[in-house]
């Protein structure tokens, strides 16, 4: 029986590998080590003076220690709060005094940093993890509750400062449960763990997913497509994960390739052009499996396409994953019609809690009426007559011109796809007139007359931009995603034409 997160390195073979490096050599842990050494790690978690529900922070690079410190926490009733390793020490002293962490785990890269942080933590290195294996008992303490808080997610913050999800350990139990499905994973499943480890998503919906079903997951490290598709081959992989800007390469690197025991190829997070997806499965066929995710439900899917989905499978994100629901919601919280765009809505056992410390946040929870239990995503989309789900945009990116609301990602997919345009962003600004104006963001080679006309021939007029930035880069989050906000504020300070 699973009765919480502190289970999982019981579901493998004790001498099975649960966890490695890739590479020749690479260290690595059967589940009976991994079951034994976080106990150990656990009683000497405790033994620093930890209680449960206490925060521990993990500001960590990829690698072994890092799951053993997620499990060790699960075992001694802690709060695992991850800190993406690439942070910088306001952002990371954000999360500290958020959180109200008891105690930080760092790796050497962030040594320095957390010197710099100033925060009245205990706080834990590599090595200083290593020796809590020395002190602590092997048995295991007392289990924790099922309805334990387990995991503060911190959001990305592209709208405004990160706030902590709750997630206990039945919403990541249950999203283990879920993804396993979604990403239609066999009993010993093999993953390529391509996404850093450090991401709030990563942890619970890959590699505590891959140890539900007792399989093995492989830490990349640092990667390229070739390296990639190496371990697939060697490890025999049966699950990974391909970021929007790897895909072109990844499709024709693997063509040819030895590909035979892949399952499933996972995309989300962030939109693709969905000729670049058709391209991809001319190559993987139907391993290819594209979702729509967030930190509130667990890091994991709440839709999913699935094999035989056709042409939807490039224009949507798919359908309701299992145990989970999704409505389109009016401006006056009506369930909309197939095809009209509203703000998403869902309901899932793997939903967060509510936000930590944000008491006045809407929460699941706080609603009432008819739909009390689900949580408003703030994504705009739509379902149709077959229950697929197209998003559209950020609720808080949405531009009203003119009372005609334009969504910035159908602009950006017609600006993308101009000759000579390697990225693009489109943000509204105030106008005296229309209320907001369009306005394009370009990284590339291209005329900003070109930009617009070209826009003119595809969409509606009051789409189109009327003020075109070029900029050398856009600017982006840590986990990959533009930064909207900062879009904005970086074309209020430049010319336009």
């Amino acid at each position: 029986m699973i009765d919480t997160v502190a289970d999982l390195p019981r579901c493998g073979r004790p001498r099975e590998v649960a966890i490695r490096r890739r590479g020749p050599g690479g260290a690595a842990r059967t589940y009976g080590e991994l079951d034994e050494r976080t106990s150990r790690a656990a009683n000497g978690l405790l033994g620093k003076g930890l209680k449960r529900g206490d925060r521990l922070a993990a500001w960590m690079d990829d690698g072994i220690a890092y799951v053993e410190l997620y499990l060790a926490a699960a075992k001694a009733g802690l709060v695992i709060v991850p800190i993406n390793a690439r942070f910088l020490g306001e952002e990371a002293g954000h999360i500290l005094r958020d959180s109200g962490a008891r105690a930080l785990a760092f790796s050497a890269p962030q040594a320095e940093r957390v010197d710099q942080l100033g925060v009245d933590v205990i706080t834990l290195d590599e090595p200083a993890l290593e020796g809590l294996l020395d002190q602590g008992d092997p048995r295991p303490p007392a289990p924790p509750a099922r309805d334990d808080l387990y995991i503060l997610g911190y959001t990305s913050g592209t709208t405004g400062p990160p706030k902590g999800a709750m997630l206990t350990h039945r919403s990541v139990l249950a999203i283990a449960r879920l993804n396993a499905i979604s990403y239609r994973l066999p009993i010993g499943s093999v993953a390529a763990l391509t996404g850093s480890m450090s991401f709030v998503a990563t942890v619970p919906a890959h590699i505590l997913t891959h140890l539900y079903v007792g399989g093995r997951s492989v830490i990349m490290g640092r990667w390229d497509v070739q390296s990639l598709l190496h371990t697939i081959a060697a490890e025999r992989i049966t699950f990974t994960y391909l970021p929007s800007p790897t895909i072109p390469d990844f499709t024709e690197a693997a063509r040819g390739a030895d590909l035979h025991a892949l399952r499933s190829v996972l995309h989300s997070a962030s939109r693709a052009e969905p000729d670049k997806l058709r391209a991809l499965c001319e190559v993987i066929g139907d391993r290819f499996v594209e979702g729509w995710g967030m930190t509130e439900n667990s890091g994991g899917l709440m839709t999913a396409t699935r094999a035989g989905d056709g042409e939807r499978t490039f224009t949507t994100v798919g359908r309701a994953a299992v145990e989970t629901a999704i409505v389109a919601l009016g401006p006056d919280g009506e369930t909309l019609e197939p095809g009209q765009v509203g703000e998403l809505a869902f309901r899932s056992p793997a939903l967060m809690d509510g936000y930590w410390s944000h008491p006045s946040t809407s929460t699941p929870d706080r609603r009432g009426g008819p739909l009390q239990g689900w949580f408003h995503s703030g994504d705009l989309g739509a379902l149709d007559e077959d229950g697929f789900v197209t998003i559209a945009d950020r609720r808080t990116d949405l531009i009203v011109s003119g009372g005609m609301n334009v969504y910035p990602s159908e602009v950006e997919d017609c600006i993308a796809a101009l000759a000579g345009v390697r990225e693009c962003a489109v943000v509204g600004l105030p106008h005296e007139r229309w209320g907001q104006t369009v306005v394009a963001v370009v990284v590339g080679e291209v005329a900003a007359e070109a930009v617009v006309e070209h826009c003119r021939e595809r969409l509606a007029s009051y789409k189109k931009p009327t003020s075109v930035v070029f900029l050398d880069a856009l600017p982006r989050t840590t986990s990959g995603k533009v930064r909207r906000g900062a879009v904005r504020d970086l074309v209020k300070q430049t010319a336009v034409w």
